[in-house]
């Protein structure tokens, strides 16, 4: 249950308190008992996994269940991450991540974390929004339509901060704990070239 234990670390990072209940079936039934039971515990629902549109994908069909809900949002455009759910029960907020704990783990840090920091009050200059230049050292392509969120490597040549890239399916655990940092290319721009100085955003 690599997920629970990668979620519960970037929660207690930010300063919150992780409240735990395991793996879940894909059942619609289970499902909603959990979120129901995890509403009650705690103040936001993170739930990884199932927020696709596949058979067995039951979380927008839960969330869409629960007292006085909305789905806010389903779906939004960075990669990884493109399945993403934001829906609120009441007053609480429910998160539906994507499965592959890479997804998720970028989608924490890049939109849940930010999103905490604005409902708990942190003005944005005291947010953590600290970034390291450097120049990437090969070509990345990207699809316009949508960020795209790239892990990188540092090397410091000569003087010089160098991002590589680590690419590979999304969901490889591996570049990602070989990772330094991501870079972001943006919603309309078809990829970087060798050379661009870029902005690293640390992990």
């Amino acid at each position: 249950d690599v997920n629970m234990y990668t979620l519960s670390g970037l929660v207690q990072k930010i300063g919150a308190v992780p409240v735990t209940f395991g793996i879940v079936r894909d059942d619609f039934h289970d499902l909603f008992e959990k979120c129901t039971e995890a509403l009650t515990r705690s103040d936001m629902v993170l739930i990884s996994g199932g927020s696709s549109v596949g058979t067995q994908d039951f979380t927008i069909e839960v969330l869409s269940s629960l007292p006085d809900s909305d789905i806010l949002v389903h779906g939004i455009s960075i990669s990884p991450g493109k399945p993403t759910i934001l829906a609120r029960s009441h007053s609480q907020v429910i998160w539906g991540l994507p499965g592959q704990v890479t997804s998720t783990m970028v989608v924490f840090e890049m939109v849940v974390k930010p999103f905490i920091e604005h409902i708990s009050g942190l003005s944005p200059e005291y947010a953590r929004n600290f970034k390291l230049s450097a120049r990437l050292n090969r070509n990345v392509p990207s699809s316009q339509g949508r960020a795209d969120y790239i892990r990188v490597k540092l090397i410091e040549k000569e003087g010089i901060l160098w991002a590589e890239p680590l690419l590979g399916k999304s969901g490889l655990i591996n570049t990602m704990v070989r990772a330094d940092g991501l870079i972001e290319i943006g919603l309309n721009i078809e990829g970087l070239d060798e050379g661009a100085e870029v902005e690293v955003i640390p992990l």
